[in-house]
């Protein structure tokens, strides 16, 4: 039985391969992809579904099974294998992208498949293009070497001690943590620890670390938070000293406490929700403000709530509004 991502992948290959073999068979077409022919079928009848955007009948591709077998692909097929174009700020985002997705710990057949992509898209984006991405890629620098640091660490064992900065009380901390993994959420780094200091399980985002090192002594994470279960989302595991956050939601708005730990949720009159919650990640919070739209109220703190009107003003004034 095939898996709706096999299935995805298959028919992803299974365009270019019918178009560079015309007539070739469901039978042929079945070996070559390792699947069923009753399975073929399934897929050629997903087919008809897709096509270039606007979804009418001129923009859907056509599949026919003729005498023997052959499948014979019509309609929008010419457009849809025609190689992408991409404007400066897609190559730009793209690049940007996959640089960030090479210092993913862990990547390892996958790598030179992600160089030699990152090498194509740079030659063929031009010096400008990838010089821009360049510039918004610095920001990595400093995490990588964190990064090595962490590694090092896990690799022998070992415990770190931090200096990290804190936003919401505009310090550096000193801090003796035991490492247990690197998480890549919302496009941000963060270390997975136990925090000596605080007795407790904390995220520590990399570019907060001012400076790490691997301390002489063993890291020792508590049996009880080994064997805890993980959280289903980790980015929104929260510090007491994180910044707290009240929100008005309204009705439609109520699903926000199921996927957003919150430290209050209080019922409104209108069917709505008041809720507190604490922010390891204001963009975060932010972004999903700025989802909900009309849905949402911020009552607090002051320093939030103009944070979101200057981002929803800045997106605003981007489309000349």
């Amino acid at each position: 039985m095939s898996t709706a991502v096999e299935q995805v992948e298959r028919l992803l290959n299974l365009v270019p391969y019918l178009r560079s073999h015309p007539g070739a068979t469901v039978a042929q077409v079945a070996d070559e992809f390792g699947v069923s022919q009753k399975q073929i079928a399934k897929d050629l009848n997903v087919l008809w579904f897709c096509g270039t955007p606007g979804g009418f009948a001129d923009d859907l591709m056509e599949p026919h099974v003729g005498e023997g077998g052959a499948i014979h692909l019509d309609n929008v097929v010419e457009q849809i294998t025609r190689p992408l174009r991409l404007s400066t700020r897609e190559a730009v985002a793209l690049l940007v992208a996959l640089r960030g997705l090479a210092q993913v710990p862990g990547l390892t057949s996958d790598r030179d498949a992600l160089e030699r992509a990152l090498g194509k898209l740079e030659s063929a984006v031009g010096v400008a293009a990838a010089g821009t991405a360049e510039r918004l890629s610095v920001a990595f620098e400093a995490r990588d070497v964190v990064l090595e640091v962490v590694s090092r660490a896990q690799a022998e064992g070992r415990a770190l001690h931090l200096r990290y900065y804190v936003p919401s009380r505009d310090e550096v901390t000193e801090r003796t943590v035991d490492p247990m993994r690197i998480s890549m959420l919302t496009g941000r780094a963060y270390l997975d620890a136990w925090c000596r200091s605080s007795q407790g399980r904390r995220l520590f985002r990399l570019d907060r670390v001012v400076r790490i090192d691997v301390l002489d002594e063993p890291a020792s994470v508590p049996e009880h938070v080994l064997k805890a279960p993980e959280p289903a989302d980790t980015a929104l595991r929260v510090d007491s000293h994180d910044p707290l956050i009240e929100l008005e939601l309204a009705p439609n708005a109520r699903w926000v406490p199921e996927y957003y730990p919150c430290e209050s949720v209080r019922e409104l009159p209108n069917g709505g929700l008041r809720v507190a919650l604490r922010a390891p990640d204001q963009d975060r919070i932010r972004r999903l403000v700025l989802r909900l739209g009309e849905g949402v109220k911020v009552v607090g703190p002051a320093g939030f709530a103009a944070a979101v009107q200057g981002t929803a003003a800045a997106a605003l004034a981007g489309y000349g509004c």
